[in-house]
């Protein structure tokens, strides 16, 4: 029986508006219920764990593969980096709680901006989700600038830089968050060793996708992009502190603040 749409008031004929989608009308009862439910485990099950299984096989392929058009079974990669980071940062904050321990580490430690640097470690802690899906516009734009000649618009590296991003934050919830969770106790080796563990993944991290993901290139030649990628970014994170730097000093100077105050005092 054909019934009116109640989106855009076309006449439906079969399950779907042919105009604007809309699902024709079903009661909201336990079978609707049920429906939902099941198709959000599906779709978790068929879409995220999917390309989690990809990406951990062959990080690389998996993001061409996307950007080339195999888009039906994969997870929204935009999205992808925010569950995950998501993820992480739940499990780093329930159990790990890095806000307490920055307190502790700086509290011991006689240096200069301990309570800045406190400051700002606990809120990279906390709030790594958000920064990771802010920081995927702009390191893509480097990207794109670095590997230009290599055929991929801004928009593809958006993409391609978001799969990176996804494959580095799932290592780190695999290694880095576990040994964390041991360390939690021993402040200098929390300090230390997840740290070093952190730098070795980004150095081993991107030069995999990117080698895996310009398959056709030689290595030597995706390794010499990536170098030029990485100054690039080193060249825009120097100027952004200098401009923060700057900024600070304006600000210390016109509300009259005296430098003491960002010192922990003796």
């Amino acid at each position: 029986m054909a019934e009116i749409c109640k989106n855009c008031e076309y006449e439906i004929e079969l399950n779907f508006c042919s105009n604007c989608g809309q699902k024709k009308l079903k009661r909201i009862d336990r079978n609707y219920i049920k429906d939902e439910i099941q198709y959000t485990v599906l779709h978790m099950n068929k879409g995220f764990l999917y390309s989690l299984k990809k990406i951990l096989r062959s990080p690389g392929k998996t993001a061409r593969e996307f950007v080339e058009g195999n888009r039906v079974n994969h997870y929204k990669p935009i999205l992808l980096v925010f569950v995950v980071a998501g993820i992480s940062a739940f499990l780093t904050n329930t159990l790990i709680h890095p806000e307490q321990i920055m307190k502790e580490y700086y509290s011991v430690k006689d240096v200069q901006g301990a309570a800045i640097a406190e400051m700002v470690a606990s809120f990279i802690f906390k709030y790594q989700a958000i920064m990771m899906l802010m920081s995927v516009p702009f390191m893509a734009f480097f990207a794109w600038l670095a590997f230009k000649k290599w055929g991929y618009n801004y928009y593809e590296n958006v993409v391609i830089t978001a799969y990176s991003l996804v494959f580095l934050q799932v290592l780190t919830i695999l290694i880095v968050i576990p040994v964390q969770f041991f360390l939690k106790d021993n402040i200098d080796l929390f300090m230390t060793i997840p740290t070093i563990l952190t730098y070795i993944l980004m150095f081993g991290v991107f030069p995999w996708f990117y080698i895996d993901f310009y398959n056709t290139k030689s290595a030597g030649d995706v390794i010499m992009k990536l170098f030029l990628y990485a100054l690039l970014l080193f060249a825009a994170f120097v100027f952004l502190m200098i401009l923060s730097i700057i900024g600070g000093v304006i600000y210390a100077v016109v509300n009259d603040i005296d430098p003491s105050t960002f010192r922990k005092p003796l």
